[in-house]
């Protein structure tokens, strides 16, 4: 895959996940927020605005790494637009003396007034035109970054890969790819458990959590941390994968909602590897008794059914999200082809409970 096919795949990714307003790679973060409403036509502020602003400021004089505050005025649409942008700035102005007068230094504020053209509700009702009547005031922390390296090989070879790493925190998330070593870099939040995930053209996807470290005792762990490599298995034919943390409601086609977050990876997969036909094939756990009888359930069991219907789940989600019929097909495979024939514990039963997806000829 050359270094364009790779800066496509990465803006695939980007269209595919839009990242949130805040960036996982962003080290100003806003730590609080709170918004204020004015009066028809009005840039006065209520006893109630003032004592949200009083609490903001409260919390960022008391914030030692409190960086800024963000002011965002806006109206409704009653009147001309010139007059709502004026009207704006002036919202925008009257929350700003009011830090001003609470101590809070005018380097650190900053503002952005835009009238009527970004509101929140629809101005055809007044509880519309109340909530657009409105000031967002953001108070804006530094919080501290490290760097978190790794690399992604091939599993066969152990030779680098380029590909996509995606880091994703809570609700937020950021890319970058590595060089033609395999190796990446990434600046992120210090001491927090973050999920990386590695795709690339020619390969199944795959997952690892990593945690980054800030403080000095924890450098030669996060060291020690890097060095772990992400394997990536090709993707030739004949070639199959199971779905990692996949896991439905008891006895149901239905997904936990846990496990949504890993159907768009094998979107990403089909849609990175454009030319690649796939087998959903699913899975479910009746184990053998341990008396010899080691016979399947056949194809018209209610159980088969249901392993049927699972992977149905994927290849409806794949259909729905533009992956044509023609690349993939779907099968259920009931017990016949446990992992752990005998289960009895849960995480062998979780085992035979699987989703795989194998890729066929071209």
């Amino acid at each position: 895959m050359n270094h364009k096919l790779l800066l496509c795949a990465a803006l695939m990714l980007a269209a595919w996940f839009p990242l949130s307003s805040q960036s996982l790679f962003d080290s100003i973060r806003v730590a609080r927020s709170g918004e204020v409403f004015f009066a028809t036509g009005e840039a006065a502020l209520s006893a109630e605005a003032r004592t949200t602003l009083d609490t903001l400021c409260t919390f960022f004089l008391r914030n030692r790494r409190a960086e800024g505050i963000r002011i965002t005025a806006h109206t409704d649409s009653i009147g001309s637009p010139d007059k709502n942008l004026a009207l704006s700035q002036n919202r925008a102005d009257s929350v700003r003396a009011i830090l001003l007068q609470r101590g809070i230094p005018p380097e650190k504020i900053t503002l952005d007034f835009f009238g009527e053209s970004r509101p929140v509700s629809a101005n055809d009702t007044e509880e519309g035109r109340r909530r657009n009547r409105r000031a967002t005031i953001d108070v804006l922390v530094r919080i501290p970054m490290t760097s978190l390296s790794g690399r992604v090989v091939d599993q066969e070879t152990g030779k680098g890969v380029l590909a996509t790493v995606v880091f994703t925190y809570k609700n937020l998330s950021d890319s970058t790819q590595t060089d033609s070593a395999g190796k990446y870099t990434a600046r992120l939040p210090e001491n927090i458990p973050v999920k990386v995930d590695a795709f690339a053209q020619g390969y199944f996807f795959e997952s690892a959590m990593r945690n980054t470290f800030g403080s000095k005792e924890m450098v030669k762990r996060m060291a020690e941390e890097n060095k772990k490599e992400i394997r990536l298995q090709p993707a030739r034919p004949g070639q199959k994968a199971v779905l990692k943390n996949f896991y439905f409601k008891g006895g149901m086609p239905i997904l936990l909602e846990s496990s949504k977050p890993q159907l768009p990876k094998v979107l990403r997969f089909m849609q990175i590897n454009p030319d690649i036909k796939i087998e959903i094939a699913g899975h479910i756990n009746v184990p053998f008794s341990r008396n010899g009888d080691e016979t399947p359930l056949q194809p018209d069991d209610l159980n088969w059914e249901l392993s049927e219907k699972r992977a149905q789940t994927v290849y409806n989600y794949l259909l729905e999200h533009g992956i044509s019929p023609d690349r993939m097909t779907w099968k259920g495979y009931g017990n016949s082809q446990m992992v752990k024939p005998y289960a009895k514990y849960e995480s062998d039963m979780e085992l035979n409970r699987r989703v795989e997806i194998r890729v066929l000829e071209k």
